[in-house]
């Protein structure tokens, strides 16, 4: 964790499928250098590929969102106080999930992969998730995309070689989270992407990107809706996926501690 000395909330960062705690690189060092302590962190067993071996493979395949939730919670429990959850993409539904149990600071998401309740199955969604849909049974396979799933899907608004570096870093994902969130979104209060949103107390900042193809904006909007006053929906032309870092991650940098300073200055923390 890089701590620095401040009175701000501690900042912890949870990235999405497919990635590790490399992956929010650009927005650990962002909140760093506003005076925040921060740390990003890496889900169970997500490592790089070439250090899986096929026992963690197969422990990997059968991870489920409640554990990665309960790994997160472990983590805000260890803090002296609430802490500040971004998260991106699969890492901001979790973020969610953790925030319903535990008292957090602020959540800040981006790109947010869809609560049940809310359909993600879109047809981008889709043909960017390809054939890990195929994978029969999924909730005992990994996942993993490929760099034209990448191009398609994930990183459709940024440059060739922003693309190709966010396929070489990609790891292998849970098919069960893989299939909790796809099938779970279809689902209501049974699933276990299901959030409460009543339980949540802290202000939520929601970040999406108007040409992002595998959560697209329609599902930031459905959020912010369930939220009501309690969210800011921040709509980004033109963005992709890719809201942390590359083409478009100045203007998304902008608008969070915008928001984050205009809170701080509003309202107490929730303790």
């Amino acid at each position: 964790m890089d701590k620095v000395h401040s009175d701000k909330p501690t900042v912890l960062l949870i990235h999405g499928m497919w990635s590790d705690q490399n992956t929010l690189s650009d927005v650990k060092e962002a909140f760093v250098a506003q005076g925040y302590t921060a740390d990003s962190l890496c889900l169970p067993y997500h490592v790089p590929k070439a250090e899986h071996t096929e026992a963690s493979r197969a422990k990997l395949a059968k991870t489920r969102v409640q554990d990665y939730v309960a790994y997160i919670v472990e983590q805000v429990e260890r803090l002296d106080a609430p802490p500040i959850l971004v998260g991106h993409s699969m890492g901001a539904l979790l973020a969610q999930l953790v925030a319903a149990q535990v008292p957090c600071d602020r959540l800040v998401l981006l790109s947010s992969a869809p609560p049940a309740g809310i359909n993600g199955l879109s047809r981008s969604a889709i043909r960017t998730l390809g054939r890990n849909l195929l994978r029969f049974p999924l909730w005992k396979k990994v996942t993993e995309v490929g760099l034209s799933n990448v191009e398609y899907g994930i990183a459709n608004a940024q440059s060739a070689a922003v693309q190709r570096d966010i396929y070489e870093s990609c790891t292998y994902e849970s098919g069960m989270a893989t299939f909790q969130i796809s099938i779970g979104s279809l689902l209501g209060r049974r699933s276990a992407t299901y959030v409460n949103t009543q339980s949540i107390e802290c202000p939520v900042l929601i970040v999406g990107g108007s040409a992002d193809r595998i959560t697209p904006i329609t599902i930031q909007r459905s959020m912010a809706k369930r939220f009501g006053k309690q969210a800011s929906l921040i709509e980004i032309e033109n963005c992709c996926h890719w809201t942390v870092g590359g083409a478009y991650f100045p203007e998304v940098r902008v608008e969070i501690f915008q928001w984050l300073e205009a809170k701080a200055n509003s309202q107490p923390h929730t303790g």
